[in-house]
């Protein structure tokens, strides 16, 4: 969706939420603030890629959890390329904000932040700064150190939906036996009984 608003000396924004209340709002609110334009508005991670890709957009504000390509999966197309990131999140997990920063994110703040403050902050980012939601930041460091492997993250994910071994293995091109290694790591490094309660405590702990 294209807005068709961009000004001459503007910074350029790309938009993308899966929510459409919340997308509309942002591209016509953010819009209206003297030196920002967007050029365009995505319902998914992978439709930013592509309006990104037409637009060259100097910033993308791109909300975290999307279907088809998250915002951090996005993030890691179009930081290489150029195009400035700031992640737009609902959750305080440190693994998202970890996740987000290891993708090349240049901002990464709530849904909670007033549209003034968003607007200063992609105007810092737009100069070259960074942001992090200082609470957010605080978060992170406080957090106990994670014993998982990126691996063992990424099949304890797939745990929590009730995902069967054998499907597990399949979806991440691993044999079975492989899966029960990494589980089984990952529940002795956790100390749980089984791997739905290794998936719950990684969750809980922000690591998943």
């Amino acid at each position: 969706m294209a807005t068709g608003g961009d000004r001459v000396g503007d910074v350029r924004i790309v938009v993308a939420d899966d929510e459409v209340t919340i997308r509309s709002a942002l591209v016509e609110l953010i819009g209206l603030r003297p030196g920002l334009s967007v050029v365009g508005g995505a319902a998914d991670g992978a439709e930013a890629v592509a309006l990104a890709k037409a637009h060259r957009p100097d910033i993308a504000l791109l909300d975290a959890d999307m279907p088809v390509m998250s915002g951090i999966e996005a993030c890691a197309v179009l930081a290489p390329l150029g195009v400035k990131v700031v992640i737009l999140t609902a959750s305080v997990a440190p693994s998202t904000m970890r996740d987000a920063m290891n993708a090349g994110a240049s901002g990464y703040v709530t849904k909670a932040t007033a549209v003034d403050e968003l607007a200063d902050i992609i105007g810092k980012v737009a100069r070259g700064q960074s942001y992090v939601d200082p609470q957010l930041a605080a978060s992170v460091l406080s957090a106990p150190q994670n014993p998982l492997s990126a691996r063992e993250i990424e099949v304890l994910r797939l745990v929590l939906p009730g995902t069967p071994v054998a499907d597990i293995a399949e979806e991440l091109h691993l044999a079975v036996g492989t899966v029960r290694n990494y589980l089984s790591s990952a529940m002795s490094a956790l100390g749980a009984r089984n791997r739905h309660e290794a998936a719950r405590m990684a969750v809980q702990k922000g690591w998943v």
